[in-house]
């Protein structure tokens, strides 16, 4: 009876205990800073210099590909780093940011912006501390037009520490009304590569010489950006370029089927090369039509051809750019009433993959024409 008396007691005070609340997590970074930063690829800006990183999937690209969860990684125990990046128009800069990580371990300590109009002569603009946080930072800056941004990682959050930065970021205006990206037209050496484009008009073809057996492209240019489709074999993917006003640097995030965190791929950096060469022809979309049964008409140049070579497809328009769905679906209608051409105005609705970066919204913002299954 003893016992089970204890017994009972025991019982008894466990059941008025309450359990220890659980610590709040930490909610995941949304795109919200990125997507209105001067310093995001998609707004044309082009990597022209960089001093290091610890390997190329963790380049100074990933600082700037919108995407809060991706870094730029300086080579172990090596800093300063600097990198430098070209603007697709000269603007007035009056905030600059970062977004790193959390903890102290990898956290970012002091960082320099400086600014120049001719990319010969920079003006310092401001050195920065670091706080310890995952949260998008922002400083004010006496405003400072410029054409090129070099930021200079100077030190770790902790001493002879390593640093991770997820996003750089620059808030301004434009002070020009259209963007000057340089043409990708000619032949480069890309991350030691051959590669050589063609671009006539808005649309580009091209190849990159790797391994045994080449990539080939095929795609559009909006002004900004190139987005292109590429084939290799039986691998595909999708990319996204661009060219410093210069027409000299290249810049380039690159995917596996999908645009998605998953599937990346690699950074690439191109400069000027000599052709030795002339660029082979190859019939991208419909090897793309083949592989997938969808070709995304970044470039709409080739459709009528296209329609007569696969007549049993339909048109889908995707839009993924603007707020609301409505919108999205307006947009992709008038995409498609642009091609005068009757489709499907799908919007952002039942997307293939959901977009979670201003990169992957860019891709996937497209009509597709689609065999019909």
């Amino acid at each position: 009876m003893k016992r089970i008396a204890i017994a009972l007691l025991l019982i008894s005070a466990c059941a008025q205990e309450k359990p220890a609340p659980e610590a709040a997590q930490p909610s995941a970074p949304t795109d919200a800073a990125e997507r209105t930063s001067l310093l995001e690829i998609t707004r044309g800006t082009t990597v022209v210099s960089r001093t290091g990183e610890v390997m190329l999937d963790f380049s100074p690209l990933r600082a700037i590909d919108g995407d809060p969860n991706s870094f730029w990684m300086n080579p172990p125990g090596d800093l300063p780093q600097s990198m430098t990046f070209a603007l697709p128009a000269r603007s007035r800069i009056d905030k600059v940011g970062i977004r790193t990580l959390d903890g102290g371990g990898f956290t970012a300590g002091h960082l320099t912006f400086e600014g120049s109009i001719d990319g010969q002569s920079f003006t310092p603009l401001i050195t920065i501390k670091s706080s310890d946080t995952r949260q998008a930072q922002w400083f004010d800056i006496k405003p400072f037009d410029a054409s090129w941004i070099r930021v200079t990682v100077v030190d770790g959050f902790l001493p002879d520490h390593d640093v991770r930065l997820f996003s750089l970021l620059a808030h301004g205006t434009e002070l020009e009304t259209n963007a000057h990206a340089g043409s990708i037209d000619g032949c480069w050496s890309i991350n030691g590569e051959k590669a050589q484009f063609a671009q006539k008009g808005t649309h580009v073809g091209g190849i990159l010489e790797t391994g045994t057996v080449p990539m080939h492209f095929d795609g559009g240019f909006d002004g900004r950006l190139l987005r292109l489709n590429w084939i290799r074999g039986n691998d595909y993917g999708m990319s996204l370029l661009t060219v410093s006003p210069d027409g000299q640097h290249l810049s380039g995030l690159n995917w596996h089927e999908e645009a998605i965190p998953l599937f990346f791929d690699t950074t690439w950096f191109g400069e000027r090369a000599p052709c030795t060469s002339a660029l082979s022809a190859f019939d991208v979309p419909m090897a793309m039509l083949r592989r997938t049964g969808r070709f995304s008409l970044y470039d709409d140049s080739d459709l009528p051809r296209l329609l007569k070579l696969v007549p049993n497809t339909q048109l889908v328009a995707h839009e993924f750019r603007f707020a609301t769905a409505e919108q999205n679906r307006h947009a992709a209608q008038q995409a498609l009433d642009r091609l005068h051409r009757s489709g499907i105005a799908q919007g952002s609705d039942d997307p293939r993959q959901l977009p979670v970066t201003q990169p992957m919204r860019e891709l996937y913002s497209t009509v597709d024409l689609e065999i019909r299954r």
